[in-house]
């Protein structure tokens, strides 16, 4: 597998800290969750290459604080440092030479900022959504003379566009979660519960280093008498078997080395029916249109505009709980997002998540590819079977 060379995070670091001070800051603090989870870790691993493993318990002064969290102090000059709260598990992941391990994370921040001069002026906090009220209180305590911002589009920019090693990374990524979906498919069918599908994907998951972020699936049946088979936390956990007849789709995420995929597909149960078919394939031909409208110089708002004309063509509303066509996508979800309100000009090396999802007279179809933007176009990463009927 391809790995990002540390010499890669230096570069980011430099690039980022040279963007601070054209904006007029005497630094970044740069704050990401672990613990386990599987969103908000990415500035700090895109920094640095680490991802802290201890789960977040709270606070107790004295012996611990911060748990799950990771801070980079970067000055725009001087060294940077890490505050982790737990021990890299190989000493060759890091990619960063000053690394502080510790129990008490506020303590440790704040004195990280005392070393580095970050006492006073302007300070951009990035992952400003994760930074716990604890640390921020005692920050400001700590450093009355900061006047902290909120920047976290200054690294956003930097995330946008990949490098080639991080390409490959979510390509790699990709093609595990492609692997995965069609194991969930062809487990999909009369007899299974939901639990049981996600099983099998998981299956391909694991032994591929890979974790599940979420798995947005549901079932039923469409027309005059509507069912649908759902629950919300495990997005998995209904008891309800498929039967024959039922629509199925399910939404899949997840990381492979930090690194995310995010790919939909759906299925009939046994024989489709026409109006199954039309639902399936409405936000498959509409993402397919949003695709070829993809290349660089074009905007995400063109991005988006092509697909929701296309869906409104065959006859569907633009509805439904994600008002989009897709989003970037890297260490997390990212710049830029295709919606029409979106005037980010695309560029090469970004990477897509193009999808969507429609509802219609008791009937749910739902589509999502991945891929690069490539020097005159469009590099497909999914290659998960398409249709299923």
């Amino acid at each position: 597998m391809t790995e990002v060379p540390a010499e890669e995070f230096a570069e980011r670091r430099a690039r980022v800290r040279e963007d601070a001070a054209r904006e007029g800051l005497a630094g970044l603090l740069v704050c990401s969750r672990g613990g386990g989870t599987t969103d908000r870790y990415g500035d700090v691993k895109y920094l640095t290459n680490f991802y802290t493993r201890f789960p977040f318990i709270p606070d107790v002064p004295g012996e611990w604080t911060a748990r799950a969290h990771a801070f980079v102090v970067l000055p725009v000059e001087g060294e940077p440092v890490l505050v982790a709260d737990d021990i890299p598990k190989r000493d060759e992941e890091m990619a960063i030479d000053k690394v502080v391990v510790t129990g008490d994370v506020i303590a440790s921040v704040i004195e990280a900022l005392k070393e580095t001069g970050l006492t006073e002026g302007k300070v951009g906090i990035v992952g400003s959504d994760t930074l716990p009220w604890s640390v921020h209180a005692k920050l400001v305590g700590a450093c009355p003379e900061v006047e902290w911002l909120p920047t976290d589009e200054l690294l956003g920019r930097f995330r946008m566009v990949k490098s080639s090693a991080e390409v490959e990374k979510l390509r790699h990524a990709s093609q595990v979660g492609s692997r995965a979906t069609e194991a969930m498919l062809i487990k999909a069918e009369a007899g299974c519960t939901h639990g049981e599908v996600v099983a099998a994907g998981m299956e391909i998951l694991v032994t591929n280093g890979g974790i599940l972020y979420n798995n947005f699936m549901s079932s039923g049946r469409g027309g005059n008498n509507p069912t649908m088979v759902a629950t919300s936390f495990p997005t998995w956990g209904s008891k309800e078997v498929l039967e024959d007849g039922d629509w199925f789709h399910c939404g899949i995420s997840g990381a492979v080395d930090g690194y995310y995929f995010d790919h939909a597909r759906s299925k009939p149960i046994g024989n489709p029916t026409a109006e199954q078919i039309r639902v399936f394939e409405g936000p498959m031909l509409a993402v397919q249109a949003a695709i070829a409208e993809i290349r660089p110089g074009v905007t995400a708002s063109q991005v988006a505009r092509a697909g929701r004309e296309k869906l409104e063509s065959l006859g569907f509303e633009f509805e439904g709980a994600f008002k989009g066509f897709g989003h970037g996508v890297g260490l997390g979800w990212d710049s830029p997002w295709l919606i029409e309100s979106d005037h980010t000009v695309l560029e090469k090396n970004m990477v897509l998540c193009v999808e969507r999802s429609v509802r219609h007279m008791g009937y749910v179809g739902d589509f999502e590819e991945t891929g690069v933007v490539t020097d005159d176009g469009f590099e497909l990463f999914t290659d998960a079977r398409i249709k299923w009927w």
